[in-house]
C-alpha cells in the first residue's frame, strides 16, 4: 500500500518522468513544479503546485497510479482553504455525518430556505 501525501509526492510523482507521463491531464502542474524546482525563487509556485496536484487526484487517476506502481495507492488530501461553504437538501439526513468531516474549522454560520440548509465553515 502506498500513501501519497504532501511529504512525499515530489519524489513518487512529480521527479519521476514515467508517473508524469500516465497523467498527462496535469501537465500544467507539472510543468509549473519542474519551472519552480529550477528556479529556487520560485518556492511558493512549488508548494502550491504540489498542493494543487495532491488535491486534484480523483479515482480514476488512482487506478492508474495502481496499474504504475503494481500496488494499492491512496491519497492524504490537504485541505488549505480557510473558509468551506456547504449545501445540503433538507431532507437528506446526511448533514450530522458529513459535518464531521470538518473538525477543523472552528467558526460556523447556519442558514436555511424552505429546501436546503446553508453552512458556512471558517478557521
Amino acid at each position: 500500500m502506498i500513501k501519497i501525501n504532501i511529504k512525499n509526492i515530489e519524489q513518487l510523482v512529480l521527479q519521476d518522468v514515467k508517473v508524469r507521463d500516465t497523467l498527462p491531464e496535469f501537465r500544467h502542474l507539472f510543468d509549473q513544479w519542474l519551472l519552480s524546482y529550477r528556479i529556487p525563487a520560485l518556492s511558493n509556485m512549488k508548494k502550491q503546485a504540489m498542493l494543487d496536484l495532491l488535491n486534484s487526484l480523483d479515482g480514476a487517476h488512482l487506478e492508474k497510479l495502481a496499474r504504475f506502481f503494481n500496488d494499492m495507492v491512496f491519497v492524504e488530501k490537504l485541505d488549505y482553504h480557510i473558509v468551506k461553504n456547504l449545501e445540503f437538501f433538507i431532507d437528506e439526513t446526511t448533514i450530522e455525518r458529513d459535518l464531521t468531516n470538518y473538525g477543523s474549522y472552528n467558526n460556523i454560520a447556519i442558514s436555511r430556505n424552505a429546501n436546503y440548509c446553508y453552512i458556512t465553515l471558517w478557521r
